[in-house]
């Protein structure tokens, strides 16, 4: 099996014509409790997953800004001084978004030098797993070496959703209290507690949320707020007494308040959540807000093999479309690889 390290490496050459400076990847991030959406009022806890997106860069003489992706059959390019105004859509909006973020940190942003960048990635795109955040920060990081313009501009203060992919630790998650900026590492050791997070795609369409007035929506949705960061800070509690198999009805709770309270969970999603529970899995919920197809399960690691087993057999008793389950653990946030 090859490196997707050296793979894009070799796509780097044979697209642009000439050899990458380097490689930087970041993974992509799990929410296990809470939310990244609202940073003031919602607090999170997450982990970086081992899924990355993987990436070759160089500068370049002029100032042309050239993005190609081992997903897509196609190359884009702009010049930097048209990407305040350029009007930019698809796959590459968001690459393009965060060259111009960099780009304006710098002192003098006249003196940048273009960038050839190619991109591929393990992180599953479309599924609530980051791949954007993924993205953003294995960029923001390599475009920050190639112009040497410092760490901090890295750390992509204003892209809350990519804290995991940023700051993370091998085998540790990541808590941020409501109201925090940056994310405070907690160590797992899962490794040691024989457990493992099982992520279900059930693929299934997105639901609207139930309907509800005005104000009773309101309502439903600040309790499902308050309850979630208080779920956030058990977990962070549970995690310091390293007693982690409490997370598992912290995420049950948490299924049952997006259930309820919120009002987003689909019949698939429920399905999913219930049968990993009742197959042996120490709690389950959705995978995000508003409207996730995808359902994590904390195992442990000798019960994987029947939740799977179970979770493909209900899905085949009630006539849905097979789900997609993979097992992830933490992973080391953006980094340069070569």
């Amino acid at each position: 099996m090859s490196d997707i390290r050296d793979d894009v490496l070799i796509d780097f050459e044979a697209v642009f014509g000439h050899s990458a400076a380097g490689v930087w990847s970041a993974p992509g991030r799990l929410t296990l409790l809470g939310t990244s959406d609202s940073p003031d009022t919602d607090a999170e806890l997450a982990i970086a997953i081992n899924r990355r997106t993987v990436l070759a860069a160089a500068s370049r003489p002029d100032r042309t800004v050239r993005i190609a992706s081992a997903l897509v059959d196609e190359l884009v390019t702009v010049e930097l001084d048209e990407l305040a105004t350029a009007q930019i859509a698809g796959w590459s909006r968001t690459a393009l978004a965060i060259v111009h973020e960099v780009m304006q940190t710098s002192a003098d942003s006249s003196a940048l030098a273009g960038v050839d960048v190619f991109i591929d990635t393990t992180v599953p795109v479309g599924a609530g797993l980051g791949s954007s955040a993924a993205l953003e920060a294995a960029l923001a990081l390599a475009l920050t070496d190639l112009w040497n313009l410092g760490a901090q501009v890295a750390q992509l203060p204003h892209h809350p959703d990519a804290a995991a992919s940023v700051f993370a630790l091998d085998d540790h998650a990541l808590v941020r209290f409501e109201g925090e900026t940056r994310p405070e590492p907690l160590p797992l050791d899962w490794q040691t507690a024989a457990l493992e997070l099982l992520v279900i795609d059930t693929d299934a369409p997105t639901a609207d949320a139930l309907e509800t007035t005005a104000a009773d929506d309101e309502v439903r949705r600040t309790l499902h707020t308050v309850t979630e960061n208080q779920r956030v800070r058990d977990a962070a509690l549970a995690i310091r007494d390293e007693t982690p198999r409490l997370l598992g009805a912290l995420l049950d709770a948490s299924h049952v308040s997006l259930r309820d309270d919120y009002g987003i969970t689909t019949t698939e999603v429920d399905l999913a959540a219930e049968t990993a529970t009742a197959a042996g899995a120490l709690g389950a919920r959705m995978l995000g807000r508003p409207f996730s197809g995808v359902v994590v399960a904390l195992v442990d690691t000798d019960t994987a093999s029947r939740v799977r087993v179970a979770i493909d057999g209900a899905f085949a008793e009630h006539a849905m479309g097979q789900p997609t389950v993979e097992a992830f653990s933490p992973s080391m946030g953006a980094l340069r690889d070569r």
